[in-house]
């Protein structure tokens, strides 16, 4: 009894000076992302010869993040999206048409996260740079293409996730959740409001809709794989804090 009693102190003792306090760690992923997607302008959304389909986008891109202590951290995503808002509309109150909008991105967003128990959440900024808009109208006669011009450089959003690991093994993490964001920005620049944007085909209700603002907003299942690179603390042996690999 006492051998055993002296063999759990030994082993308790060499657990202690092997134990490791963590004072920052850092990541990298790679993600993708495939939802839905829409434009939101509260006066089409009344007016009933416009019906707003359901239109899906998706993202790819990576990640960093940098994390204080075990759970609370920084993450910076870059990603390359693809966005749509698809609308059936009739014509003179004769025809049905198809007009969509498309919309593709470089989004940059800096996000808090808080990453536990096998759960995360995050809540942050983002900002977006408009690489192209293309107008699809079915009327003839319709405007049809880039019409990039129509439409800000860059917006702005506010993004809100939560998720959880699939999978954890040593240094790999695989994580899926649901990630949604809204632009706060007007899509729709001075010279688009003068061309009837986002309804250029229909002049006259356009310009009632158009004094209002065209947010971008979506809401996407998120698949994120991560590689845990190091962290920053020390041993309890060691009076410095050193930086170690995940080795």
């Amino acid at each position: 009894m006492k051998k055993i009693l002296l063999l759990f102190v030994f082993l308790l003792l060499l657990s202690n000076t092997y134990s490791q306090k963590i004072y920052a760690w850092w990541d990298v992923g790679l993600k993708t992302s495939y939802g839905l997607t829409g434009l939101i302008n509260t006066k089409l959304f009344d007016d009933k010869i416009y019906e707003h389909n359901l239109s899906a986008g998706y993202g790819i891109g990576g990640k960093f993040g940098f994390y204080f202590g075990l759970f609370n951290g920084i993450t910076v995503d870059f990603m390359l999206s693809g966005n749509k808002q698809k609308f059936d509309y009739t014509f003179d109150n004769t025809q049905g048409y198809i007009h969509s909008l498309k919309w593709n991105n470089y989004d940059l967003a800096v996000l808090y996260r808080m990453q536990k128990d096998g759960v995360y959440l995050e809540l942050g900024p983002q900002i977006s740079f408009l690489r192209k808009v293309t107008n699809e109208d079915s009327r003839p006669g319709s405007i049809n293409g880039d019409v990039s011009s129509n439409f800000t450089d860059k917006y702005f959003s506010g993004i809100f996730g939560v998720g959880g690991y699939i999978l954890n093994y040593e240094t790999f993490t695989l994580m899926a959740g649901f990630r949604l964001g809204y632009g706060f920005t007007d899509l729709v620049n001075a010279t688009g409001k003068e061309n009837n944007f986002p309804t250029p085909s229909q002049q006259d209700r356009t310009r009632a809709s158009s004094d209002v603002s065209t947010n971008p907003a979506f809401v996407q299942i998120v698949l994120e794989a991560n590689l845990a690179l190091g962290y920053y603390g020390r041993t309890s042996c060691s009076k410095r804090a050193s930086i170690f690999s995940f080795d």
